[in-house]
């Protein structure tokens, strides 16, 4: 069994000690997820800019799916509804509520002002970056501290 650990460290240490930038593959997740987020705040910082309101009336509580509300509200004559979990306050079944909506697209609602949401959607992105550029930094330091296997040879030589 320790042959085993001491392959794994051996393993370990040839791996980190001088690490590839393919490593940065490590972090192809976070990368996706920030592209993600920066499209989710761009598509709500659009809405809040055209955004209109109307009356709605809040039709379902379920309180074990994370506090989620169902409402319906009515645009010329056509129904909506929406699902929401509001971050700020309780609602009850039939109590009125203003709801925020895109008026090129109504499916697009809220109970919350879209000019919010937006500002939540980018609250990821700093730790993300930050978490990419940490990985690059470690992978340069290493680099750079230790000389590749191809550079011990030539100074051989």
């Amino acid at each position: 069994m320790s042959k085993i650990a001491d392959l794994i460290q051996q393993r370990f240490d040839r791996t980190w000690s001088y690490p590839s930038w393919w490593n940065l593959l490590i972090v192809l997740p976070w990368l996706l997820g920030t592209a993600l987020v920066v499209h989710e705040w761009a598509v709500d910082r659009t809405i809040a800019q055209r955004e209109k309101t109307a009356d709605g009336t809040i039709t379902t509580h379920q309180a074990a799916n994370h506090n989620r509300y169902g409402y319906s509200f009515s645009i010329n004559d056509r129904s909506y509804s929406g699902w929401q979990s509001p971050a700020k306050q309780d609602f009850r079944v039939g109590q009125q509520v203003t709801v925020f909506y895109d008026p090129l697209d109504p499916t697009r609602n809220a109970l919350t002002d879209f000019s919010e949401l937006e500002i939540g959607s980018i609250g990821p992105v700093p730790i993300l970056l930050l978490g990419i550029g940490c990985v690059a930094v470690f992978i340069a330091y290493r680099r750079r501290r230790v000389q590749s296997p191809a550079q011990r040879s030539a100074d051989k030589l």
